[in-house]
C-alpha cells in the first residue's frame, strides 16, 4: 500500500511540472514586455532619477493563484526615498477593483493590500525593499522607454516582485 501512495506521489509530480515550479513564486504573472529592452533605449543616470521621484509607478497583471483574476498594483515614489505599496484585484482587468488580502510569494505572504519600503537608484536600476519581507527581499528593474511606452525589466530580486513588463508613470 505504501509502495502505491509513494507511486501515485511520483506519477503526479511528473505529470505537474508547471505547478512544481510556481512552489515559492509568484503569485502574478510578469507582463509582456511592448517593446525589446535595450541599452539605446534604457533611462539611465540623472534622467532615471528624475523619470521616477514623486511618480506614482503603476502595473496590471494576471493572478497566477487564481484564474481568471487581474492585480492592479501601484507604488508610490515619493522624493524622499520611501514608496507606499498598494494591492488591488478584479475579475476584470478593468475593475472593478478590491483590496488585496495578501501579496508576496507562494510561500512568503503578508497579509493586507498595503506595504511600505524604501527605494533607491544602484546601477542604472529602481531597486526596491518592502518592509513586509525585509532587506533580503531588494528586487531591482531597468527601465526602458520607447516613444511614450514605458517597461521594467527585471535586474536582480525575487520573482514574487512581478514588475516586469509594462508599466505607468504618474
Amino acid at each position: 500500500m505504501m509502495r502505491l501512495a509513494m507511486a501515485v506521489v511520483a506519477i503526479a509530480a511528473l505529470s505537474f511540472p508547471a505547478a512544481a515550479q510556481q512552489r515559492g513564486g509568484a503569485l502574478c504573472k510578469d507582463g509582456a514586455m511592448p517593446f525589446e529592452a535595450a541599452a539605446g533605449n534604457r533611462i539611465s543616470g540623472p534622467a532615471l532619477q528624475q523619470t521616477l521621484a514623486g511618480k506614482r509607478l503603476g502595473y496590471l497583471r494576471e493572478s497566477l493563484r487564481t484564474s481568471g483574476v487581474w492585480v492592479n498594483n501601484t507604488r508610490e515614489l515619493r522624493a524622499d526615498g520611501s514608496f507606499a505599496y498598494t494591492c488591488e484585484f478584479s475579475r476584470s482587468p478593468s475593475g472593478p477593483w478590491r483590496p488585496c488580502t495578501s501579496f508576496g510569494s507562494t510561500t512568503n505572504q503578508a497579509t493586507g493590500a498595503r506595504d511600505v519600503g524604501v527605494w533607491t537608484v544602484k546601477n542604472n536600476a529602481l531597486c526596491m525593499t518592502g518592509a513586509a519581507f525585509g532587506e533580503s527581499a531588494e528586487a531591482c528593474f531597468a527601465l526602458h522607454r520607447q516613444g511614450t511606452a514605458v517597461a521594467a525589466k527585471r535586474v536582480s530580486g525575487p520573482v514574487s516582485v512581478c514588475i516586469e513588463g509594462g508599466i505607468t508613470l504618474q
